[in-house]
């Protein structure tokens, strides 16, 4: 094929300039609509990304139907909005390529053959922006989109951070039914001969595992959810305290000595004879000196009891004498389960009351006067007096050691002489258990009872934006638009097509012969193109006939 004489770099100018083509036109225009419609696209989907996550933020996270998900709606836009902004990117890159090669564009460096390349992958892939970056040492507005290509690439994993989710509990509307709880306990059955009463069964067992058990949990109502909340609530209960008393020691000249706590109750220990230990319980009428550490002559106490233990050691005798007292009283509970584990309990107690004849009874009645709720709480008399009975056999006992074998009279005796370095943790378990017992057989009017009803709540997922994130694609857009725009304005001003990244107008440009001549066998060699010429500076030019032709440049 002949070539006509190639004009200079400055006479291609004056033609291209006389011919009119300075202005784009809008035919020009036209060639840019489909990356103007990526921008609205892109705008589209900031906008509509900005307006969930404004609605939604702190609320709780929307559920369209099993499938969609508020996080499936973000991902589905970002992911629009990604590929749109890529789209943008891309183009501009590749017609960055043209206006690299344009002979019209201003600069010191060169465009050489092997930068189309390099343009292409940039487009496409991080490497080719590395090495774009690399090879104009940031001189070529290409520059900017290949930073921005190496940006988008990280959208993944930044986008996610911009929506986060928080597991908060949410009310569920029905109402959970209330704790147990007892304003009137009278648990007790005939047995025997005729007006023989005894304790229920249920009270019995409560009183036995309070002894015996390593551990007592208050009653709790029904959970759920595993997250739940009750208002506080008043409930007859039973409390009680040990304390330590003073004791007096009399021995003889044989070293036999006698303790005696000051209600009476005493040990003989015998010296000579062999023995480990020496463990008492018993009833007790009380000590008025204890009267400020337990209440043994209210009406509300039924039990009151001495525990007392002798023990040799190797560093001598070691005696502990306490007097416990147990005593019905009012309670204010307070609970609250989250994540199935409850937390909470008794915040106060009252055991001030009076006797008083009620008039819906025909006995005697303990009366809690002082009550938050205005309710009346009562233990009928013949309760309090079945329980003080039964209370007063059980703790009655002994027990003793000798060369390490203990003998005990119950099993409930011996549960005591275990706890005994333990008496307040023992006596908080038995009574725990007996006020779980009250509470479930005890009995309540039918008026308050949804007043302590609880509140179930269920841990929902509640959106979270993280603000700060969401400047990261949008400063990705602006940049986006604002290279886009350059692109367009250097397009038109160094009197390039709009060739983008259209492969067919390579196939119609021409080459000039003398670097056509170098190339010889290098379309048969691998990379033998980029060997032969790639280095090989060019420029773009358009000739009279309307044919381009990438040429050395005049200079040369």
């Amino acid at each position: 094929m002949a070539y006509s004489p190639v004009p200079s770099r400055s006479s291609s100018r004056n033609q291209i300039f006389s011919s009119g083509q300075t202005d784009p036109g809008p035919e020009f225009e036209s060639d840019w609509q489909e990356e103007y419609f990526y921008c609205g696209v892109c705008l589209a989907a900031a906008g509509a990304l900005i307006a969930l996550m404004y609605v939604f933020d702190g609320k709780l996270e929307p559920e369209w139907n099993s499938n969609i998900r508020f996080s499936t709606v973000i991902v589905a836009i970002m992911s629009v909005f990604r590929l749109a902004l890529r789209a943008i990117i891309e183009t501009c890159i590749s017609q960055g390529a043209w206006i690299w090669v344009s002979t019209f564009r201003k600069g010191n460096v060169e465009a050489r053959l092997e930068d189309f390349k390099m343009f292409d992958e940039a487009a496409t892939g991080i490497w080719g922006s590395l090495v774009l970056l690399w090879r104009m040492k940031g001189r070529h507005l290409a520059c900017v989109g290949a930073v921005i290509s190496i940006l988008v690439q990280g959208f993944e994993t930044f986008s996610s951070e911009m929506v986060g989710f928080n597991e908060e509990t949410t009310p569920i509307a029905l109402p959970i039914p209330p704790h147990p709880r007892a304003e009137t306990w009278h648990n007790i059955i005939p047995r025997g001969a005729v007006g023989d009463m005894t304790l229920g069964l249920s009270t019995k067992t409560a009183i036995y595992s309070g002894i015996i058990a390593d551990t007592m949990q208050p009653l709790l109502g029904p959970c759920p959810t595993g997250h739940c909340t009750w208002p506080l609530f008043p409930t007859l209960g039973v409390s009680g305290s040990c304390t330590e008393l003073l004791y007096n020691t009399t021995c003889d000249e044989q070293n036999e000595c006698t303790y005696t706590m000051p209600s009476g109750t005493s040990i003989y220990d015998q010296g000579g004879v062999d023995s480990d230990f020496k463990f008492i319980v018993t009833p007790s009428n009380g000590w008025d000196g204890a009267r400020d550490a337990i209440r043994f002559n209210h009406p509300a106490t039924f039990s009151i009891f001495d525990m007392m233990s002798v023990s040799r050691l190797p560093s001598g005798t070691k005696v502990q004498a306490h007097e416990c007292a147990l005593w019905f009283c009012l309670e204010n509970f307070i609970v609250e389960i989250t994540n199935g584990i409850p937390n909470g309990g008794i915040i106060e107690y009252q055991v001030e009351t009076d006797y008083s004849l009620d008039s819906r009874t025909s006995s005697d009645e303990l009366t809690f006067a002082f009550v938050w709720d205005q309710t009346y709480y009562t233990v009928p008399e013949d309760s309090i007096q079945i329980l003080k009975s039964f209370m007063n056999e059980l703790m009655l006992g002994n027990g003793s050691g000798s060369a390490g074998v203990a003998d005990y009279s119950s099993v409930w005796v011996e549960a005591m002489h275990n706890a005994a370095s333990d008496l307040d943790g023992w006596i908080a378990r038995l009574t725990t258990s007996m006020t779980n017992d009250i509470r479930q057989t005890g009995s309540v009017g039918t008026s308050n009872v949804s007043e302590y009803s609880g509140t179930a709540y269920t841990m929902e997922s509640h959106v979270q934006v993280n603000w700060y994130w969401v400047i990261y694609p949008l400063t990705l857009m602006i940049l986006a638009f604002c290279y886009l725009a350059q692109t367009v304005w250097r397009t038109a001003r160094d009197q390039v097509c709009a060739w983008k990244g259209d492969s067919l107008p390579m196939l119609f440009c021409h080459v000039d012969q003398s670097i056509c001549a170098q190339v010889r066998d290098g379309m048969d060699v691998p990379e033998g193109l980029n060997d032969r010429v790639g280095r090989t500076e060019v420029e773009l030019v358009q000739q009279d006939n309307g044919q381009w032709l990438f040429r050395e440049p005049g200079h040369h």
